[in-house]
Order: C-alpha cells, then structure tokens, then sequence
C-alpha cells in the first residue's frame, strides 16, 4: 500500500462518514440483520490493529523518521488459539516493541503448548506480522489522522449496531479491544523501560479509548431508527480500506479452511 493510496482511501472514508448514513438506499434480500452482524464480527480486529498500526506510524511521523510500519495477516489453521497468559516473543520494528503472535493448539484434553486452563485461550484467525518501509512521501500526517477518525467513528457505529439493533453481545467489542491493547502495550513499557515509542503508543491508545467512550455515548443518547442498507454500506466503505481488507481476506480464509475440514470429517462418517 503507497502513501498516495492511504491518502485517497481516507479522503473517501471521511467524505463517507460525515455525510447522513441515510441517504444510501438499496433492496437486497440477503440484507439481514443477522449477516451484518457476522459481516461486523469479522471486522472488528482488522479495524482495531490497523488504528493501533496508524497511531505507530502518526508517532514515526511526528518525530520525524521517515519510516512506517506496514501490516501483514496471513491465516491460520481451524485450532489456532492464543493463551491470554502466556506472552508472545518481542520483536522491534521501526522504533517499535511488538509482541509476535505465538500460536497454541486445542485438543480435547487442553492445549500442546503450555499448562495453562482452556478458559485462558481464544480462538484467533490470523497472524500479524511487520515490515519497516521508508517513507519518501511527505504531508501524510492529515492523511493518517482522518483514516483514525473514520475507522473510530465506524467501530461506534458498527459496535453500537451489535448491542442494540442486533443485541448480539451486552459488552463492546471494539472498547474491550483497546483496553486490551493498552493493557499490552503497558506491559511492555514495563518490560522495556527505556523505549519512549512504546509509551507514546500507549498513551495514544488510551486518548482514543476516552474519545471513542465519548462518541458512544453520544449515540447512545440519539433514538435513531435500523437503517440497515446504510449499515451495509459503512461494512462495504470499511471493508475497501486496503489494510483491513487484507486481514478480512484472512480471517474468511481460516472460516472457509473451518468449513472444508468439517464437511471433510462428515464424509468420512
């Protein structure tokens, strides 16, 4: 993904976002409110780890580096899980400490990989990995900051949508994920005192936790009729964000290898 691309891609979702989510009207019988929420539900980490990646990469920025962190998913296998108690490696990337993904596997017994309760793993569709790019372009900051805003402002949308149109969970996912991240990157600034990135990533973290509780709540206070079409149009504007749409692509692929290994399990009965 070029830096001309980031810039276009942010100019459409924000001229998206700011306009009335009403005014997209369409009649597709598939439209329900059940596959929204299995649409939203596939998004919901993609659009948390590309916002996580933009905050690294608006602080590279700001101290002058001309380098960016580029994301990279790849799926993985139908058991992959990850232990909430066991760490990760650390890898440094750019200015950064990251923790790589160490992936457990699930047998009817607990996990091969360490000792730790069933309760402590969740199921997880991909890998992250991260590549240090040089960035020759110049007056990308707006550019990052207005992807930030319309990826914040459709995680309340689409999260608002779960709770209370589609009352598929009481508790906010996209909210219990940065609290999650911050939790991580806390750790390790504990870890790795002297790194100043790591901080600054964590404190932006936390200002985006504050002011997405606060557009939340906003909304909550607004009685606003389903406007399903206008839902699956943010899915679809999200969705064609370059960075989020690779980690989609990813999660869909483990779905479909989930789907395959069972109809394969079938026939062999």
């Amino acid at each position: 993904m070029s830096w001309s691309t980031s810039v276009k891609e942010s100019n459409g979702l924000m001229d998206y976002i700011n306009k009335e989510l009403t005014e997209y009207r369409i009649e597709n019988e598939w439209q329900t409110i059940k596959h929204a929420q299995f649409e939203i539900s596939y998004m919901i980490w993609p659009i948390l780890e590309t916002m996580r990646n933009i905050l690294r990469n608006i602080i590279l920025w700001k101290n002058t580096l001309n380098q960016f962190i580029k994301l990279n998913a790849k799926p993985l296998h139908s058991r992959a899980t990850r232990c909430l108690s066991c760490k990760g490696d650390l890898e440094q990337v750019a200015e950064f400490w990251i923790f790589s993904t160490r992936t457990h596997a699930i047998e009817k017994n607990g996990c091969l990989m360490c000792m730790c309760s069933l309760d402590q793993h969740v199921t997880i569709d991909y890998a992250l990995s991260y590549t240090r790019l040089n960035n020759t372009f110049h007056d990308v900051q707006n550019a990052m900051v207005e992807r930030l805003t319309a990826l914040s402002h459709a995680s309340v949308e689409f999260a608002h949508f779960l709770i209370h149109t589609a009352y598929s969970t009481k508790d906010d996912p996209f909210l219990n994920g940065l609290v999650e991240m911050i939790a991580e990157e806390t750790y390790t600034c504990e870890i790795k005192i002297s790194n100043n990135f790591n901080k600054q990533l964590c404190e932006e973290l936390s200002k985006l936790a504050n002011e997405y509780e606060q557009r939340m709540n906003k909304k909550k206070s607004i009685q606003e009729n389903i406007d399903l079409p206008a839902v699956y149009k943010l899915i679809k504007i999200i969705s064609e964000c370059s960075v989020v749409r690779e980690q989609i692509i990813a999660v869909k692929k483990r779905h479909r290898m989930m789907i395959e290994e069972y109809e394969y399990e079938v026939q062999k009965m």
